[in-house]
């Protein structure tokens, strides 16, 4: 195995024992997100930061908010990469408002379609993409009303910050979502959540459907499998592969690696949930490769799209997880 990867699973194994200590009441799972999100940057945990923005989360939200709950341990970690995280919060803040504003519901996935605003587009621009959003999101909902829900606003944001003009991104959405369907994958919001994601590659429908469904394959040979719900992580590998059997080979490696740390074990997680890590801490090792020039992946103009649905794929993942978490505890 790749000795970057070596180091990313010791450093996630690490951060997590770090953030098990530090953080007791905050569930298990937003904990192993947490600690993959910093590993993925080759950083230490810095839990003194993290619990400093917890504490001003919670200061500066009412004990009802969204941004509380099961988001406010993934949001502070990811605020503590921010060199000013109270100006950022209170960015985010403001394009939840607008959002609101716009009608766009409140949800605890709302947070984070204003999380990827606020990271990634220019204060000036702020009306335009929430415009985009509500535009990508009501074009949604149009094409499949029962399965279209408020987790789709991450992936309206993403596309909301791209240059892909809606009308057409929607069809070629629906053109994925089909061809998927045709090619054994059932239909529903799981689906719905990969098409989305595969839209952001250049390539034919046809090539990213077929690679998508030979990884998920080859990946459930090597008892490795995604769960069906989690089928956006397969949608980041699908877009950044040339080799089906190198990344498959990847994800494997790293899948076991992680078996054998402490608290990743049989017993600690499903199966399930080691391969999303696994995956998202391989597909941001292919991300960077290709972007230093280090690994022949062609990415063209898609290469940004690509690193902010691989980072907020994560997030979602960790979300839902965070969500499932605080359901079986109530």
């Amino acid at each position: 195995m790749d000795s970057v990867l070596i180091r990313r699973v010791d450093l996630l194994s690490e951060n997590y024992q770090m953030l098990k200590d530090r953080f007791k009441w905050d569930p298990p799972l937003v904990k192993y997100f947490g600690a993959m999100v910093y590993a993925m940057k080759e950083q230490n945990i810095d839990a003194e930061k993290i619990d400093e923005i917890k504490k001003y989360i919670k200061e500066h939200t009412s004990w009802t908010s969204y941004f509380r709950t099961t988001n406010s341990f993934m949001l502070s970690c990811l605020l503590s990469f921010e060199q000013n995280y109270e100006q950022f919060f209170n960015d985010m803040m403001s394009i939840f408002e607008k959002m609101k504003e716009d009608g766009i519901k409140n949800s605890l996935y709302t947070p984070w379609a204003a999380y990827i605003i606020a990271k990634e587009v220019q204060m000036g621009d702020y009306d335009f993409k929430i415009k985009r959003m509500k535009e990508f999101y009501s074009g949604m909902k149009k094409k499949h009303f029962f399965i279209t829900s408020s987790d789709d606003y991450v992936f309206s944001a993403i596309l909301s910050i791209t240059d892909l003009d809606v009308d057409a991104a929607l069809e070629k959405i629906e053109e994925i979502y089909n061809f998927l369907n045709k090619l054994g994958f059932g239909k529903g919001n799981a689906l719905q959540t990969l098409s989305h994601v595969l839209v952001l590659g250049e390539e034919d429908t046809n090539i990213k459907c077929e690679r998508a469904v030979e990884i998920y394959k080859k990946l459930k040979e090597k008892k490795c499998s995604f769960k069906y719900s989690d089928l956006s992580s397969l949608g980041v590998l699908t877009l950044i592969c040339d080799d089906i059997d190198k990344i498959v080979s990847d994800v494997k490696e790293v899948y076991d690696y992680i078996y054998t740390k402490k608290g990743f074990g049989f017993w600690n997680m499903a199966s399930s949930v080691r391969t999303i890590l696994s995956s998202n801490i391989v597909s941001s090792y292919y991300i960077n490769g290709a972007k230093q020039g280090i690994l022949p992946i062609n990415l063209a103009n898609s290469i940004n799209s690509i690193i902010i649905a691989q980072n907020q794929v994560a997030i979602v993942a960790a979300c839902s997880a965070g969500a499932a978490a605080a359901s079986s505890n109530s």
